[in-house]
């Protein structure tokens, strides 16, 4: 399934089940309703891959879901700030915090993220 929100950002999400505990970077979307509709707001899977052209980032995620996010659209809206307090709220999520906007296809920063999160992680 593709997605295509109007605002996003990059959340650095920690867990700790019973077994382990990891970090995941995942996006969270927001959609601007309108006469219709009103906003709402979704948290991906995880992000796998990302891919990009001049005009948005194409996150792939642990689904198989495809987050299309303009890249003149990393913001938080409030919408999305109720998102990631009922994100907060979910028992095995330890913190969630937001990461700046950034290239996201500079060579290894998903996996040095992600590696300094599980450091960060192993350290609490």
């Amino acid at each position: 399934m593709d997605y295509s929100p109007d605002d996003w950002v990059i959340l650095n999400v920690s867990f700790a089940t019973r077994d382990r505990a990891f970090t995941q970077l995942r996006v969270l979307g927001g959609w601007r309703g309108g006469y219709l509709s009103g906003d709402a707001w979704r948290i991906n899977s995880g992000i796998q891959a990302v891919h990009a052209d001049d005009v948005e980032y194409r996150f792939l995620g642990r689904s198989g879901s495809v987050y299309l996010c303009p890249r003149d659209g990393y913001r938080m809206s409030r919408i999305m700030a109720s998102g990631l307090a009922e994100l907060k709220r979910q028992p095995t999520v330890v913190d969630a915090e937001i990461l700046e906007d950034r290239n996201w296809l500079e060579p290894g920063l998903l996996e040095a993220l992600l590696s300094r999160a599980a450091d960060d992680t192993a350290a609490r």
